[in-house]
């Protein structure tokens, strides 16, 4: 039986320690559980709380796990082999730029819901697509919904916020009218690019399917584009990795635009090697790429951003109004021709190598006022 500092007998359990603290504890299953408090009635109160949640699976018990840490185990253990290279280097890069610096070094039992929504909301003040902050949510949901079901926090912060998206007509990626891709690929003729652009407007293939195609991929006498691979750029070294989804694996026929562009691109590609000799150099494994920087080495998605970037600047300075264009912008310009053109949609869902006939209709088809018109000059007689 214990006493406390005035001799008075205190309940089963709970200790009176010479620091002025009382002390509960208690056993079970073999292991030693303790709570602290000044307070008698308090420690009382803490030790049958922890008592009833304990034997009920509803105590946590405290560590010193940071989220880093957390998201290391994460990462490792449950999402490694679970998610392809492409994705895996999506869920770090998400983290790394926009979760670690708010919440990394934090304990991770002391996220609460007001770090998720700062992060959720910095995002959007920051001016990031709705894309990146649903990357963002799914690398959240993901750590904390693992770390709730071993146990490792009793209450899911994730749960408690909710992130914010733009309206969806200022996030929409626009597409390039006819006139558009004219003037465009007037002013790109000079650039070293110029054949993946027009292969990316004639076939609507992702940016790393086209900087990881290579020239066993196309076939010239057949006519065919065969895309099953992409490059990736994963811990600090390029790999050829696998196409973003199994329905991504297609073949895409030549038109007579792409087939002209990548013959002649072929062959002063291979007098370039010539000329270079040395010079030329191509990374191990990646020899046979169509196409690559100016000395052979496997296209950077940055270096492509900058060279499109320069293309447009120079159509600014010669005094075109033309919007932003971003490589993706080609995808979503091939589809919109396609439909326009008449393409059924479920050929157009397998030239674009989705799983899903919805996701090509509702985000990459655009329809400009001018087919409107067209459209609706059908139906005039109608009425």
């Amino acid at each position: 039986m214990a006493y406390d500092k005035n001799g008075k007998k205190l309940p089963k359990g709970i200790y009176f320690h010479k620091n002025g603290y009382y002390l509960g504890r208690f056993q079970f299953r073999g292991e030693k559980y303790e709570v602290y408090d000044k307070d008698l009635r308090m420690c009382r109160k803490k030790l049958e709380d922890m008592k009833y949640e304990i034997k009920h699976g509803l105590f946590t018990k405290k560590d010193n796990m940071t989220v880093d840490e957390w998201n290391n185990i994460w990462m490792k253990e449950y999402k490694e082999l679970q998610i392809k290279e492409g994705s895996k280097e999506v869920y770090s890069r998400a983290y790394n730029l926009y979760i670690k610096r708010f919440i990394g070094k934090m304990p991770l039992q002391a996220v609460r819901g007001e770090h998720i929504q700062k992060i959720y909301n910095d995002l959007l003040r920051n001016g990031y697509s709705n894309s990146t902050i649903e990357i963002v949510e799914t690398v959240l949901s993901g750590m904390f919904r693992t770390a709730l079901k071993n146990k490792r926090i009793s209450e899911n912060p994730v749960a408690l916020a909710s992130p914010v998206f733009r309206k969806q007509q200022e996030n929409k990626i626009k597409y390039m009218t006819k006139e558009e891709v004219e003037l465009f690929l007037d002013y790109a003729k000079d650039s070293s690019i110029y054949p993946l652009i027009v292969t990316a407007l004639y076939t609507g293939m992702r940016s790393g399917e086209l900087r990881g195609l290579t020239w066993d991929n196309v076939d010239f006498e057949k006519r065919w584009i065969t895309v099953d691979k992409s490059l990736l750029y994963l811990n600090n070294q390029y790999i050829l990795g696998e196409t973003k989804t199994p329905n991504s694996i297609r073949r895409i026929p030549m038109l007579e635009e792409v087939y002209n562009v990548l013959k002649k691109y072929k062959k002063e590609q291979l007098e370039k090697k010539m000329l270079l000799g040395e010079q030329w150099k191509t990374k191990k494994g990646f020899e046979n790429l169509v196409f690559t920087s100016s000395t052979g080495y496997p296209m950077n998605r940055d270096r492509l951003k900058v060279e499109i970037n320069r293309i447009a600047k120079k159509m600014r300075e010669a005094g075109y109004d033309f919007p932003h264009v971003t490589p993706h912008m080609f995808r979503h310009t091939f589809a919109t021709r396609c439909i326009e053109s008449g393409m059924q949609p479920k050929v157009l869902q397998q030239l674009l190598g989705h799983s899903k006939l919805s996701q090509t209709m509702d985000l990459y088809v655009h329809i400009d006022d001018d087919f409107k018109v067209e459209e609706m000059k059908k139906i005039e007689n109608m009425f």
